[in-house]
């Protein structure tokens, strides 16, 4: 009897200290600050960036509470798959609002701000000069001012002709190189060719490059990219025909929507891919709805 009274004697603390860690295992918590996440899988504020960061990249501007609504609307009836964001991508790539705000940014780097108005004044003044040599007999001086003026005047068309279709991001960008201000902003054929390597093609040129496209530029012979030319007409074409110009596109898109280069495989099948379409849009539309892009 005394035996059994010295076990209980021992066995009661152990049993106090077993309820007592229970208790305290299964006793609820509250953590502030611990949010939990989302039952449906994706933040509603990564949706919410998602739909912004689209139109800060594409517009210039930041979406309305209303376009973001509908779009993130959108994405959660469809599961955020990549197909909606495909659709709400391609969507905003063609609407008008993203081929003006791509043209403002172009005439930003290319021309120093070139406005409309600028560009309408310039060609009205030419007209004008063209009118009165004409009149006047000045053939030749007539002759120059509309080779210039047909120049600004396809210029001033190149984004309504992007949008429409009509012309391929090539022909776009030889506008922009192939005219009065852009002419003014680099003066002297070594600058010329220097700015096309480093505003197109994100580089600057190897000794080589630059010796054969200022002689084509000046009028002499010259290899550019394993083609001939021997005018400045001909540097341009070699130039925009060129893979390399391309590969700075795909530079470009990927610096401005990844904030990085692209790798050696992205860029040479990005590039030929762009080189056969002629088309830039389809790069930003793999590159905008995928998950690198858009966090989910």
């Amino acid at each position: 009897m005394r035996q059994t009274k010295y076990l209980l004697v021992l066995l009661l603390p152990l049993l106090s200290y077993s309820c007592s860690k229970d208790s305290v295992v299964h006793e609820d918590l509250i953590i502030d600050g611990n949010v939990a996440p989302p039952i449906d899988g994706v933040a509603e504020i990564t949706l919410n960036n998602y739909v912004n960061n689209l139109y800060i990249d594409l517009y210039g501007r930041a979406a309305t509470e209303e376009e973001i609504s509908d779009h993130v609307t959108y994405l959660k009836d469809n599961e955020y798959s990549v197909a909606a964001r495909q659709v709400i991508v391609e969507e905003l790539l063609n609407n008008w609002d993203y081929y003006k705000n791509f043209n403002l940014l172009t005439s930003q780097k290319l021309l120093v701000n070139l406005d409309s108005l600028s560009l309408k004044s310039q060609i009205d003044y030419w007209l004008y000069l063209i009118d009165l040599f004409n009149a006047t007999g000045m053939e030749t001086e007539a002759y120059y001012y509309t080779y210039e003026n047909n120049r600004l005047l396809l210029l001033s068309t190149a984004h309504v002709e992007l949008y429409n279709g009509d012309i391929g991001i090539k022909e776009y960008y030889r506008r922009y190189i192939d005219n009065y201000f852009y002419d003014q902003v680099n003066m002297g054929s070594e600058n010329f060719v220097v700015s096309c390597f480093t505003n197109l093609l994100h580089r600057y040129p190897t000794d080589d490059e630059k010796l054969q496209g200022v002689n084509m530029c000046d009028g002499a012979s010259g290899h550019l990219f394993l083609q001939d030319g021997s005018s400045k007409g001909d540097f341009i074409d070699i130039f925009v025909n060129s893979l390399e110009f391309y590969q700075g596109q795909v530079i470009e898109v990927y610096q401005t929507f990844l904030a990085r280069l692209p790798e050696s495989v992205e860029m040479n099948d990005y590039s030929l891919q762009m080189q056969e379409e002629d088309n830039f849009n389809n790069v930003k539309v793999d590159i905008l709805i995928s998950e690198e892009y858009a966090g989910f």
